[in-house]
């Protein structure tokens, strides 16, 4: 036997081993994927601006002292009802009281030297009158009388304010509200010197609040007064608030060059559960549509690989545009693909694409109709996912 003749037997055996897998590889190609779907649905749609944010109490006012000197009482304390006027500390008046005394009694000594400067101008105008005084004499009497009054009311001047800073000695609420910081303890020395120093602060009305919103620079031209805004607290993750856009600011705040603005954000709080400095997660509402056919955002993010049999021409690659989901000055799609199982293989369905949500997206076209099951991706927890040649089918597109 030649060894061309003893090579045949050889070849058949890899030719048939080589079919056995081919067969073996088709037999696991015809296993039916698992996919995970979910149905389109009818709803509504909103599209939102997200930002973060702080809850003020508005009106609040701080208040503070004009005199130095030590706390003798206090009054109120943290969360204390106050009605306007009501006392709430009170200043040792010890030395303001000492000043006032003082001033007193230069104000009579001011007084007794104007009334002694009076008489020597009557005096001096009768001796003038006889020609027993020259004119100069009585104009230096007459001078003298004008600075004695000039003191005079210079020391009711000093007296008034010697009171009035007595009087500040008791600090009292500037108007009806809720105290809600206290930085004074009794005994403590406050010193008005260069600035008040703030005792307490007092929020007028805490059944209504602002909440101020840091808007970023990309998304401020789709905020506007009287937007409605949704936001949610951590003291309450399972709660969601609302409000309105009072008022867009111009001022910017900028940090590591990224600019911020701050939209202010009327908030209703008739159950007291929003409180101060409170941080807040916000969403304003940019566009809304009702009662659109939507479909889940991942379900036009998925787009199966070339291994997987798909019943059609493969749809080209989405347009892009400005569509009513797109962000201002970005190109947002224009139209998608939702992809539907039949048997081993995926169905294409061109979609017209609308308002697009943070979970779906408002979308229309031929055979696009409620509970049509689409595919988000493969489900990784069924059995036969992980045999398959087509776990790789589960690739994700972006837009």
């Amino acid at each position: 036997m030649t060894a061309r003749a003893a090579a045949i037997p050889l070849l058949a055996a890899l030719a048939l081993a080589a079919g056995g897998a081919g067969w073996w590889w088709l037999r696991e190609r015809a296993e039916p994927v698992a996919w995970r779907t979910a149905p389109l649905q009818r709803r509504d749609v909103q599209k939102l601006v997200s930002a973060t944010g702080t809850l003020r109490a508005e009106p609040s006012i701080d208040v503070g002292t004009q005199v130095s000197g030590i706390v003798a009482e206090l009054f109120v304390d943290f969360n204390s009802k106050v009605e306007a006027g009501q006392l709430l500390a009170r200043i040792d008046p010890t030395l303001l009281e000492a000043d006032v005394a003082s001033a007193e009694a230069r104000l009579s000594e001011a007084s007794a030297q104007r009334d002694r400067h009076a008489v020597e101008l009557r005096r001096m105008r009768s001796l003038h009158e006889k020609q027993a005084a020259t004119d100069q004499e009585l104009e230096v009497a007459a001078a003298d009388a004008a600075v004695a009054d000039a003191q005079v009311r210079s020391a009711q001047v000093t007296l008034s304010r010697a009171k009035r800073n007595l009087g500040y000695a008791e600090i009292r609420a500037p108007l009806a509200g809720t105290i809600v910081k206290r930085a004074v303890t009794v005994g403590q020395t406050v010193n008005a010197g260069f600035s008040a120093p703030v005792l307490f602060t007092l929020a007028a009305n805490l059944e209504s609040m602002v909440l101020l919103a840091n808007v970023d620079e990309s998304d401020v031209g789709q905020v506007h007064e009287g937007q409605a805004v949704s936001f949610t607290v951590q003291a309450w993750p399972d709660r969601t608030f609302a409000g309105s856009v009072r008022q867009l600011r111009l001022d910017a705040q900028i940090e590591q060059g990224v600019a911020t603005y701050i939209a202010v954000v009327d908030v209703p709080n008739p159950d007291g559960a929003l409180m101060p400095s409170m941080t807040a997660t916000v969403e304003f509402v940019v566009a809304e549509a009702t009662d659109v056919l939507c479909a889940p955002n991942a379900a036009l993010r998925f787009s199966p690989d070339d291994t997987v049999p798909v019943i059609g021409e493969r749809p080209a690659p989405p347009a892009r545009g400005g569509g009513r989901g797109g962000k201002r000055g970005a190109a947002a799609p224009t139209e998608g693909v939702l992809w539907t199982a039949s048997g081993p293989a995926l169905v294409p369905h061109l979609a017209k694409l609308g308002l697009r949500g943070s979970e779906c997206t408002e979308v229309s076209g031929e055979g696009l109709e409620a509970d049509l099951p689409v595919i988000l991706g493969i489900d990784p927890t069924a059995s036969t996912a992980g045999s398959t040649p087509f776990t790789g089918a589960g690739k994700r597109g972006g837009f």
